[in-house]
């Protein structure tokens, strides 16, 4: 889609361009394939306890296979985002990787004779799949439907993030149902099947040009052209031209080798990095053992599922929150909040005894800081580097998360074996929270104006 004003000569476009470039249609494709994929994902500690049950299998071998479905999702991340931008383009990269994911799953099916082939299929197939469907990949093409930098843009990256979260909410009491139904084999089944009805969707996330951002001198205004309501953009005549034109090539870097060395040098990109590596492991410890520990404090296996529904259901509005509240604060101010009334919730649930009204109320108010770094870390990244490489930078920080993501599932099933205790954990989730809070709030913010410095 261009930029000049929508006028009658759009209809006259062919539908299949006018499908492609549809900023609706694109956040309403990409929301469902991240309502699939995601929810499916989120629903492995439901399965920890029924798998380690049917076949004798310990938490710790059960948990190799969650914390290296992490790092796979995360080191994969990059290299499928560099062929997504410069190689076959996001539809087809979103594609294939729906497709594989499905066949992972499908393989889970016959894997309960082999504790290898469980981790191959989990970790390997389903982990690098989820590379090609998830926030990175997807955000990067809503993203280039909407002006850099604009209010539009970080709206709907909070609203396309938290269909993420409403997977979650849905698929955890599925899959419970589904695993004393028809046992945890024949779910895996089912919710491959969900992965290869998508895939049409992928059609609409194919790669377009990235809109460039809007000038300082340009407003929008409603007005009335051939009885259709329209939005323009015109001047405002009391403002002055700025000095130089803001184009996409203003605030991103002009190829991928700067983009990648003003990243890896600048301390706002790696603290924004070590806050996301805490995301990580927060998120995938309590998704993989939260079920698990639940039930080892006496809490019925049903409530212990519908906990982490409350947590996507808080998600759900979080993530829409913050693509409004960065209209007013900086995703740096955003992200050095979310993580501080992390740390307040950990203290508070670490030091008060464990029953079903505390676990919900701990569900309930952390469920809006669960995913809700998504947009913000991605809205961060875009505004400081700019958006023609987004998707890479991203993916990078993702790769911290991951890495977060895996000792958070690894060990926590590790540390339990050991010890037969999550206590520990809860206290190094807690010390994380502050360390992110620490790194967020010294981060940086200021844009790089990449024409001004000459790159």
């Amino acid at each position: 889609m261009d930029d000049n004003p929508i006028t009658n000569s759009d209809a006259k476009r062919p539908l299949k361009e006018r499908l492609l470039n549809s900023q609706i249609v694109a956040c309403i494709a990409g929301s469902v394939i991240l309502f699939c994929s995601f929810g499916i994902r989120q629903t492995f500690g439901v399965f920890l306890i029924p798998v380690t049950k049917s076949t004798g299998w310990d938490r710790s071998t059960v948990s190799i296979a969650a914390g290296l479905f992490q790092l796979f999702w995360g080191l994969s991340q990059p290299f499928v985002v560099y062929f997504a931008e410069r190689k076959w383009g996001f539809g087809k990269c979103i594609f294939f990787a729906s497709a594989c994911y499905a066949a992972g799953l499908f393989i889970l099916y016959a894997s309960n004779k082999s504790s290898g082939l469980f981790i191959f299929a989990y970790a390997v197939i389903v982990g690098i799949s989820a590379a090609g469907n998830s926030f990175p990949v997807i955000l990067a093409t809503i993203g280039r439907r909407f002006p850099q930098q604009s209010k539009q843009q970080a709206i709907a990256f909070g609203l396309v993030s938290s269909s993420g979260s409403f997977g979650q909410v849905v698929f955890l009491p599925i899959a419970r149902v589904m695993v004393v139904a028809i046992d945890w084999q024949l779910s895996f089944v089912v919710l491959g099947s969900i992965m290869v009805v998508v895939l049409p969707l992928c059609f609409f996330l194919q790669s377009v040009p990235a809109k460039p951002p809007l000038t300082a001198a340009t407003v929008e205004k409603e007005e009335l052209l051939d009885d259709k309501k329209v939005v323009i953009q015109v001047e405002e005549n009391n403002k002055i031209q700025p000095e130089e034109p803001i184009t996409e090539d203003t605030f991103s870097a002009p190829d991928i080798k700067t983009a990648l060395k003003e990243a890896f040098t600048s301390p706002i990109y790696i603290m924004i990095c070590l806050g996301f590596s805490v995301c990580g492991f927060h998120v995938s410890f309590l998704a993989t053992h939260l079920p698990a520990y639940l039930q080892d404090q006496g809490i019925d296996p049903s409530l212990a599922a519908w906990t982490m529904s409350i947590l996507g259901a808080g998600s759900v509005i979080g993530s829409i929150a913050t693509g409004f509240i960065t209209n007013y604060l900086s995703p740096r101010l955003c992200l050095t909040l979310l993580y501080l009334i992390r740390a307040i919730l950990f203290i508070i649930f670490i030091f008060i005894p464990i029953s079903m009204t505390t676990v919900m109320i701990f569900s309930c108010l952390f469920g809006f800081f669960w995913l809700s770094t998504v947009p913000l870390t991605t809205k961060f990244i875009g505004d400081v580097f700019g958006h023609r490489y987004l998707g890479t930078l991203t993916s990078i920080a993702f790769i911290g998360h991951q890495i977060g993501a895996f000792l958070g599932a690894y060990v926590g099933g590790l540390i339990f074996d050991k010890t037969h205790s999550y206590m520990s954990l809860w206290y190094a989730s807690l010390a994380l929270a502050v360390f992110a809070v620490v790194a967020n709030f010294f981060a940086g913010e200021d844009p790089i104006n990449f024409k001004r410095r000459g790159l």
